[in-house]
């Protein structure tokens, strides 16, 4: 194992509020709640169907909070006998949501769920525990997308010349995303049965079925029909209806054209991803060259009025490094963010290294902005804060908006993968 990699992935995992769930499964989960006060079949295979509550019901029920009540609850099911209605109705309300639409535009989320519905349609008559298995087969590329961004781009980049996926891997992280997944599992302490599903030494049908949803996911969103209902024709599992799962996968070719034409690709997301794929290869050697290109693409796809990159001074103050937008020369010699603490959002991020958004700024009581802030920039509606930090945080991204513009969820993730570029050029 690698622990330089896995020590990364943990840390970045804890400063993220973790994946997101879709509004209508996050509403179906509170109504059936309320409606019958209680875990029924309903809240069960409202959450099956979803990678994030999956994950969170089993690592919470496993953790050492709920240890004296159960043993390595393995389904969802009986994660839910552990934990009751008010521990899920609070883990629900905790968790992020993203719309129809912000999934579609999510291919690594939208992949997994839809390999999830592959095997259980495969196998109905253990429907939890095949959705389980192939939800848990992918943790480790699930996670290694979201908070490893530059990890991830770097691996595609290799396999999209020729390379073996595991050899992409190994070159780049020190070792496999099914290791990582396994080392994850571990980590917060899932069964034995969980962690031999992911390592391919589990039950024979959960791990085939896993791989095989898993891969048809895959060529399904890549477009790739031929190789897809190939592989549904070559699946030997006992018990297996092909000719259900056929349709399924047909359906869902239809249904991925359908979607492009219902919900465009995001212009923004698309320009910035690009973006990110030239500089993880480019590898820009100073802060300044890399805030001038990363703000030019956040003014042209999201509509900023400014970006400004704060960094840490001897004075332990924090000053305007360089920006991109109106009004920077007066905001370089004008605003600072104290190293005297203040109950400002800026401080807050710096104490606890969060991102902070702030969608309507006339909510904020004066205090909670730097002196001189609303001064400067009078016509500000909304802003975000990303920390930039490797022991501490050294750095602020800052982008506000004068307009109505919204910044959607998926465009935030792409924004804060951007960000992480900077970290390496911060002092460690």
């Amino acid at each position: 194992m690698n622990p330089t990699t896995l020590g990364r992935l943990f840390g970045a995992i804890q400063c993220e509020k973790g994946f997101p769930t879709l509004e209508r499964t996050a509403t179906s989960v509170l109504g059936s709640l309320v409606s019958n006060n209680k875990a029924n079949q309903d809240v069960l295979r409202h959450i099956i169907e979803d990678f994030s509550l999956t994950q969170k019901v089993l690592k919470l029920a496993n953790s050492s909070m709920y240890e004296p009540f159960a043993t390595a609850p393995a389904t969802v099911a009986s994660a839910l006998d552990v934990l009751g209605s008010d521990a899920l109705l609070h883990l629900v309300l905790g968790t992020p949501l993203i719309t129809d639409a912000e999934l579609q535009a999510d291919e690594n989320l939208s992949r997994n769920l839809f390999a999830s519905e592959l095997a259980r349609s495969a196998l109905a008559d253990r429907a939890e525990d095949v959705s389980i298995a192939t939800m848990m087969f992918d943790l480790g590329r699930l996670m290694v997308a979201k908070y490893l961004p530059i990890e991830s781009a770097s691996i595609e980049k290799k396999i999209s010349f020729g390379a073996i996926s595991e050899v992409a891997e190994c070159e780049v992280l020190g070792l496999t995303l099914q290791q990582i997944g396994s080392a994850l599992a571990k980590h917060w302490k899932l069964p034995a049965s969980i962690v031999a599903t992911i390592n391919g030494t589990g039950d024979p049908t959960l791990v085939g079925i896993a791989r095989f949803a898993s891969l048809a996911s895959a060529l399904i969103h890549a477009g790739k029909a031929d190789a897809a209902n190939s592989l549904v024709a070559e699946l030997d599992i006992p018990g297996v209806d092909k000719s259900k799962l056929s349709l399924l996968v047909n359906c869902r070719l239809d249904e991925i054209q359908v979607i492009a034409k219902t919900y465009p690709v995001n212009s923004a997301v698309h320009l910035l991803n690009d973006l990110l794929t030239t500089l993880v290869q480019e590898k820009k050697k100073t802060i300044d060259e890399l805030a001038v290109t990363v703000f030019a693409a956040f003014g042209q796809s999201l509509h900023t009025a400014r970006c400004l990159l704060f960094m840490l001074t001897r004075t332990g103050d924090f000053r305007v490094r360089c920006g991109y937008g109106k009004g920077i020369d007066e905001l370089k010699s004008k605003l600072k963010i104290t190293s005297e603490f203040k109950p400002t959002a800026f401080h807050a991020v710096i104490k606890n290294n969060v991102d902070v958004s702030i969608t309507d700024i006339f909510r904020l009581k004066p205090s909670a902005l730097p002196e001189g802030y609303r001064q400067l920039l009078p016509h500000v509606s909304k802003f975000i804060i990303l920390p930039i930090a490797n022991s501490r945080v050294t750095g602020l991204l800052y982008c506000d908006w004068d307009s109505d513009k919204a910044i959607s969820q998926t465009e935030m993730e792409v924004v804060k993968k951007l960000r992480n570029l900077f970290m390496p050029l911060f002092p460690q």
